[in-house]
């Protein structure tokens, strides 16, 4: 028997067929950087409210439950269960939604447990109408650990799709303006460019 709201979640939304991924901070170790994190953010695709409702019912037999009434045109909403609470988002970054490319590019964290794509995960952290500092160091930091696999062509193109290619070449140059850290800037740079 499943213990942790994590898992439950999970387990649910492979038997539903829904895909889910985790975000945030709980996500960065699959995109090879640590950050200690509390919060479980889990964003699920669903594309109807009778699909919500089979995902709510199934938590609810799992003792796992939203104190408000989630709607499938909302952001997200909270779930209470297992001693723990997690956020339910229903779109992968505030600014956008899901699309089908981002559905087929989630990849397997471990056992059943999903993440976005590296460079979609990066586009949620640019993309967010708060970004903030840790936001960019994340980026940053999941850039210098991954930038031998990302599919710098996947990512331009992602950019451009939410018009985010300036924010991302301005955080370049910050990073740029450290000596320690020019010359791998440079490097990451130049992949993006020649894609």
């Amino acid at each position: 028997m499943k213990n942790n709201i994590l898992e439950i979640i999970f387990e649910i939304s492979s038997e539903l067929n829904i895909p889910a991924v985790i975000l945030g901070g709980l996500a960065l170790p699959a995109y090879n950087v640590a950050r200690t994190t509390l919060d479980i953010d889990i964003c699920i695709y669903v594309t109807s409210q009778e699909k919500l409702d089979l995902f709510l019912d199934a938590l609810k037999e799992k003792k796992i439950i939203s104190h408000q009434n989630p709607k499938i045109y909302q952001d997200l909403f909270v779930v209470f269960g297992l001693n723990s609470e997690a956020e339910i988002w229903l779109k992968p970054c505030d600014l956008f939604d899901w699309d089908e490319k981002m559905v087929k590019k989630i990849k397997q964290f471990f056992e059943n447990v999903y993440v976005l794509s590296i460079e979609d995960f990066i586009l949620t952290k640019l993309a967010r109408m708060d970004r903030s500092s840790i936001d960019i160091s994340d980026v940053l930091k999941i850039l210098i650990a991954n930038k031998d696999i990302i599919d710098w062509k996947y990512l331009k193109y992602r950019l451009e799709w939410k018009g985010l290619v300036n924010d991302f070449k301005e955080i370049m140059k910050a990073f740029n303006l450290n000596d320690n850290q020019s010359e791998i800037s440079q490097e990451i740079l130049k992949k993006y460019n020649n894609s």
